[in-house]
């Protein structure tokens, strides 16, 4: 198989597993930030923290993470793939009518990315503050539930609806805009320490001088600097593999791993298969 036909059936793998989980676990992001709401509103209540779906969801997806990688957002989470989806079809009608939407620069679109975290603390203070029945209605995630489950959301809804569709727009104009930029779950995986065994590495010794194809590709604008492993930020989307001219870039802190991508997608792909069964059935 040619580093082509390589990277074609890793795209297409890819895709299958966000469609597959799109279907079938579209709630794995609601049930795990739902996680963490459980958690400060007990802790503020003075009541025990017991074991439940939502925590359970929690552990598991934060533990898979720290394991693993960022694998649930570059695959099974249902945002995630929605937005992947928008974004494939902006640039396709972009394309087709040959103009451009506009952006900002790279380094701006780095420094946006600390909004997520913003949107965290204001979720944190609102559990904490026990304001949650006043921003009843404002969820765009609930928004995104009743719509998938063919229910719509009635008037109560309104900023929901509203926050929902600003996302969409975002999305068009920015792959992976939400995960980037306001997904507050990003940015609690964004925290986690990952493994070395699962992180991407890259070969700086062979690499074509001034070459940025990887950090131009990458869907939520990472650096990767001189001998330093991925940051929280990477979405495991195998992006950067893909366009490497050089296939510098790796899976691990040696070369063992380097080629065997699909092999390692599809054995955490099992893995996390597992778990979510296995969280689910507690």
């Amino acid at each position: 198989m040619n580093l082509r036909q390589k990277r074609d059936l890793r795209r297409l793998t890819r895709q299958i597993i966000q469609i597959i989980f799109f279907l079938w676990m579209p709630a794995l992001y609601t049930s795990a930030f739902s996680g963490v709401r459980y958690v400060i509103e007990q802790i503020r209540a003075g009541k025990p923290i017991e074991q439940n779906a939502f925590l359970v969801m929690l552990i598991a997806l934060c533990g898979f993470t720290i394991l693993f990688g960022r694998f649930f957002c570059g695959y099974a989470c249902a945002f995630g793939t929605l937005g992947d989806g928008m974004y494939a079809l902006s640039q396709w009608i972009q394309k087709k009518v040959k103009k451009k939407l506009p952006w900002v620069s790279e380094e701006t679109g780095r420094k946006l990315q600390k909004m997520k975290y913003i949107v965290l603390l204001v979720l944190m203070l609102i559990y904490v503050l026990g304001f949650t029945k006043k921003f009843h209605g404002t969820s765009p995630w609930e928004v995104f539930s009743m719509l998938y489950t063919g229910k719509i959301p009635d008037a109560a809804y309104l900023a929901g609806w509203i926050i929902f569709v600003l996302i969409l727009v975002g999305m068009c104009f920015k792959e992976r805009f939400f995960c980037q930029y306001l997904c507050p779950m990003g940015a609690i995986f964004a925290w986690l320490p990952t493994l070395p065994f699962s992180v991407l590495d890259r070969d700086r010794s062979n690499c074509i001088p001034k070459c940025r194809a990887c950090e131009i590709k990458c869907p939520v604008d990472y650096q990767i600097k001189r001998d330093q492993k991925n940051g929280g930020e990477c979405i495991h989307c195998m992006q950067c593999v893909d366009v490497c001219p050089k296939q510098n870039i790796h899976l691990g802190s040696g070369k063992k791993l380097k080629g065997n991508e699909i092999f390692i997608i599809l054995l955490k792909l099992v893995l996390f298969i597992g778990v979510c069964i296995f969280a689910q059935s507690l």
